[in-house]
């Protein structure tokens, strides 16, 4: 008895160290989106599900954040290992310029895939009068959260048009704004990427208005920042909002240098399979938008991680 107890006792330290050492086996991955109510939450959060459930040697973490401004720092800083980044963001942190002034460089970005291409809108309510994006003047309006690549987007749009001093600004989360404007606290919110869950529920429940930008006003903005060009918003995108051309920028998921080709490799052969493909667009349409753009990313100044390197040729799927 005494040999069989201890025998046990064996196979369950030895059970125990087995578990312990796949643990230290795994390879954590934190992974930076946005917070609730912006779409690069809920990418996140359908990829890093998927991912853990598929390929449980990665341990994917999803990490709140403000969005695109701040997944690129805290990337550059080491404190993230994946992130959805604006290209702008990727371009500007090679100088550095704009947000990423007087900080370091964003060398350590590798790129992973495009995400898909957003643009940057307006939003207020039937009933405040307010009809072109010149009539925000004096109006109260969400401009995003702070750190968020929303805030970057909707300053560069007003500031493009003139009207960056002209408008009452706040800084406030996407669900917040949301909230703030069906409850006439404010008089517009700023989004970027779409559909946004915020605006959704805003367009279901009380009807939403999406401003157009003039043509001219289209002008001013490609002019002053090329990285973005004019797109249209399908009519399919909210409830009861005709199609409209507005300003675009392309969004890429993009890795730390650390993060190890293997594991960059073994997620893209998992995300690019069909199946996972629909269930990928199921957790956000976005991801729909999906595909490699390797030659558009490394005009931006920095090179496709390896592990992508090796999986885009292998399918011959790369673009030089």
């Amino acid at each position: 008895m005494k040999k069989i107890i201890i025998m046990a006792a064996a196979f369950a330290i030895g059970a125990g160290a087995a578990g312990q050492a796949s643990a230290q086996n795994k390879e954590n991955i934190a992974w930076g989106g946005s917070n609730p109510g912006g779409v690069m939450y809920y990418m996140v959060g359908a990829a890093g599900t998927i991912i853990s459930e598929k390929l449980p040697q990665y341990n994917i973490t999803q990490v709140t954040t403000g969005g695109s401004t701040e997944n690129a720092k805290r990337i550059i800083k080491g404190e993230l290992d994946m992130g959805i980044v604006y290209g702008a963001h990727i371009f500007m942190s090679q100088k550095p310029e704009g947000p990423f002034k007087d900080g370091a460089k964003g060398t350590m970005f590798r790129g992973i895939a495009k995400a898909y291409k957003g643009p940057t809108y307006f939003v207020t309510l039937p009933g405040t009068g307010i009809k072109s994006i010149s009539d925000l003047k004096g109006k109260k309006v969400a401009l995003g959260p702070p750190g968020s690549g929303t805030v970057f987007n909707c300053s560069n749009m007003l500031r493009a048009v003139g009207m960056l001093d002209a408008i009452k600004p706040s800084m406030m989360t996407f669900a917040d704004a949301g909230r703030a404007l069906g409850n006439n606290q404010i008089d517009a919110l700023c989004q970027s990427s779409a559909p946004a869950a915020a605006v959704k529920e805003l367009a279901e429940t009380k009807g939403a208005i999406v401003l157009p930008y003039s043509g001219d006003e289209m002008k001013k903005i490609t002019t002053k920042y090329p990285f973005y060009n004019k797109g249209t918003m399908p009519a399919t995108t909210y409830k009861g909002v005709p199609a409209v051309d507005l300003p675009y920028l392309t969004v890429y998921w993009v890795a730390h240098e650390r993060v190890s080709p293997k594991a960059v490799e073994d997620i893209l052969n998992l995300v690019y399979q069909p199946e996972i493909r629909k269930r990928l667009k199921a957790g956000h349409k976005a991801w729909g938008q999906m595909e490699p753009d390797t030659k558009n990313f490394e005009a931006l100044g920095v090179p496709m991680h390896p592990g992508a390197v090796a999986y885009y040729k292998s399918k011959g799927l790369w673009n030089k």
